[in-house]
């Protein structure tokens, strides 16, 4: 029997997610439930093998500004599989834009150490400098972030300056 992909909202998020999240992010100094209930209308394609859940990727609302716009923005977060390499996390990654266009977003974002996988999947790096909005209003730049995102009609400029807004928990990106 193939892998099969459920979409689950955060009310219905199994206690497995978590600990796949934690084989996932083992350095992750995140409390994730924590992360998780700070965005409960957050959304999450699952990936199950028979009855083991082996994929994740989840899908919260962020503000992402670039070109003098702000733009309502479907952002990854914590895509992972466990084993690897199976195609999980693409099943994962394939469900959760199905979502982002049924949704009606024009623009997806995410953060990765792990670009290659992103770009076999259609999304493209953001090559304009990046920052975040710090809770003051000052501008914060974060060259070191490599932040990817999927076009689906917002008309972004790849080289134009992006930023994102400060969360208290999560990774900033």
């Amino acid at each position: 029997m193939p892998p099969r992909t459920v979409i689950v909202e955060h009310a219905a998020l199994p206690e497995a997610a978590f600990a796949l999240m934690g084989l996932g992010f083992p350095e992750d100094k995140v409390d994730q439930r924590a992360f998780w209930d700070a965005h409960p209308a957050s959304v999450h394609a699952l990936v199950y093998d028979g009855d083991a859940l082996v994929g994740h990727a989840g899908l919260v609302t962020r503000t992402l500004s670039t070109g003098g716009r702000a733009i309502e923005t479907a952002y990854v977060e914590y895509v992972c599989a466990e084993p690897r390499r199976r195609g999980y996390g693409s099943l994962a990654m394939r469900a959760i834009e199905r979502e982002v266009r049924r949704r009606g977003f024009a623009l997806a974002g995410l953060a990765t150490g792990s670009p290659e996988f992103y770009e076999r999947l259609g999304w493209r790096r953001w090559r304009g400098p990046r920052a975040y909005r710090a809770p003051d209003g000052a501008i914060d730049p974060t060259p070191d972030e490599i932040v990817m995102v999927l076009d689906l009609g917002a008309g972004a400029d790849l080289d134009a300056p992006i930023e994102c807004e400060w969360r208290a928990i999560g990774d900033i990106w």
